[in-house]
């Protein structure tokens, strides 16, 4: 889904301001995907322009004034309608996998060095996941707990394939 389609499922559940909604981001998506202040704050202000969302600004005393967000019947419209479009395959992009590739350029040592790092990125990655379980199980709806999932399986995929990649670069002999 792009950022705009993203947001508005977010704004199906309640109004919010920029920085509920990229915190909210943060505890759904940040585990595999990325969504900034940079990109939320345009994509709110061109759904607003299209009717899709609407804008309150909130003033507050001794505080900066909010800009609370709240979807329109048409953001709902577009949302659904996002949700049904047809899915295309993706073709993920993994930094790893594009440095693996011309790994025969680097000494033994730093090929070592570069896929140990990344497998110690997942395991971190993986401990998060952990931690966060037991607030998503009481929180998440049964599709998020499966979206859940789906990370926790991902994750743990890609860490058994980095380990078998470190493996093999522990095995080799050294060539540079």
């Amino acid at each position: 889904m792009d950022v705009g389609s993203t947001l508005l499922g977010f704004l199906m559940y309640r109004s919010m301001t920029g920085y509920e909604l990229k915190k909210f981001f943060s505890m759904s998506f940040s585990f595999f995907s990325g969504l900034s202040y940079g990109s939320i704050y345009p994509a709110l202000k061109k759904m607003e322009k299209a009717g899709l969302i609407t804008m309150r600004l909130e003033v507050q005393d001794g505080a900066p004034n909010r800009k609370v967000y709240t979807i329109t019947a048409a953001g709902r419209k577009a949302f659904i309608s996002a949700l049904k479009s047809p899915l295309p395959v993706e073709r993920h992009k993994n930094a790893f996998l594009m440095r693996l590739f011309f790994f025969a350029h680097l000494p033994r040592k730093e090929r070592l060095k570069a896929a140990t790092g990344y497998l110690n990125s997942i395991k971190q990655a993986q401990k998060e996941l952990a931690s966060a379980r037991p607030k998503i199980e009481a929180h998440a709806d049964r599709h998020q707990h499966l979206c859940f999932q789906f990370g926790v399986n991902m994750l743990r995929e890609m860490s058994r394939n980095i380990s078998e990649v470190v493996k093999a670069l522990e095995n080799e002999e050294s060539l540079t």
